[in-house]
């Protein structure tokens, strides 16, 4: 019973740590944004919402940070996946998707 209950908190424990890297640490994305993301989403380039643009956040804040991150990802729109970042980890796309947002809510 006792392994059972360890490999439950185990299990959950790993959950639960998944869950809060696909939010992403804004602290760290902010490096990652001013290295890849800002070029565009600074200006607005091609419809890149700014970061502090409540209305062009608006709907996007509604899907949630997860799927947000998703877009980022695989690309959406105009944007190319992981904004042409190449060397950029899942991660740090979550990183950078949750600085966007910091500066927004």
């Amino acid at each position: 019973m006792k392994a059972i209950t360890a490999a439950v908190v185990l299990v959950a424990g790993m959950l639960s740590s998944s869950m809060a890297s696909a939010e992403g640490d804004a602290t760290a994305g902010e490096a990652v944004y001013k290295r890849v993301c800002k070029m565009c989403h600074s200006s607005g380039m091609m419809g890149a919402p700014k970061p502090g643009d409540t209305a062009a956040w608006g709907s996007r804040i509604e899907l949630g940070a997860s799927k947000l991150t998703q877009h980022a990802i695989n690309g959406v729109r105009k944007m190319p996946a992981r904004g042409n970042c190449k060397s950029c980890s899942d991660e740090d796309i979550a990183n950078a998707v949750a600085y966007m947002l910091s500066q927004t809510k």
